[in-house]
């Protein structure tokens, strides 16, 4: 199937002048079709993705259980409202308004992996031990030693993981 990417111009919601914003429809194998929204300011620099789930069943909660090597290859969208849980690290993405992405399980890993190693570089102590403990299971994870739960919460069900072993709640 062909897509397109439509544009429209709007104002910008920080600073007013006359910015872009990019839709374009993008199909996802067993999953469905999506929206992909881009806003793009050229005077100050803002800009805010997001995705939407095009189809009518909207999924608010998947959890997938990432045992093998194999899993990290599975696909997760996370809208702008979506929230990321991994139970066996501690860790919890919040949703960030304009900061949906497309990405794999070892994509999500590699967010929470540099986003501890920034902020363990300024602590000592217990808390340089925790995220020590933290990016070691994250190799172990990677390496298919270990095994983590991955939860997406997301109250208009925008977001997935895509694979076969995907739990879902409506």
């Amino acid at each position: 199937m062909q897509w397109s990417c439509s544009e429209v111009k709007e104002n910008c919601p920080i600073c007013g002048a006359e910015s872009e914003l990019h839709f374009l429809p993008y199909e996802i194998p067993f999953f469905g079709e999506i929206m992909i929204f881009t806003a793009v300011c050229s005077s100050c620099g803002y800009r805010s993705t997001d995705v939407k789930v095009m189809s009518e069943e909207k999924m608010r909660r998947c959890e997938m259980v990432i045992s093998s090597a194999e899993d990290l290859n599975a696909i997760v969208v996370r809208s702008s409202l979506g929230t990321i849980e991994i139970p066996e690290l501690g860790v919890s993405v919040e949703p960030k308004r304009g900061e949906a992405f497309i990405s794999t399980v070892e994509g999500v890993l590699k967010r929470v992996e540099d986003v501890v190693k920034m902020l363990s570089r300024d602590v000592e102590g217990a808390r340089k031990k925790r995220a020590e403990d933290v990016l070691n299971r994250i190799a172990e994870i990677k390496s298919g030693e270990a095994s983590m739960t991955l939860i997406i919460d997301d109250p208009a069900g925008n977001s997935a993981i895509i694979s076969d072993k995907v739990k879902t709640f409506l």
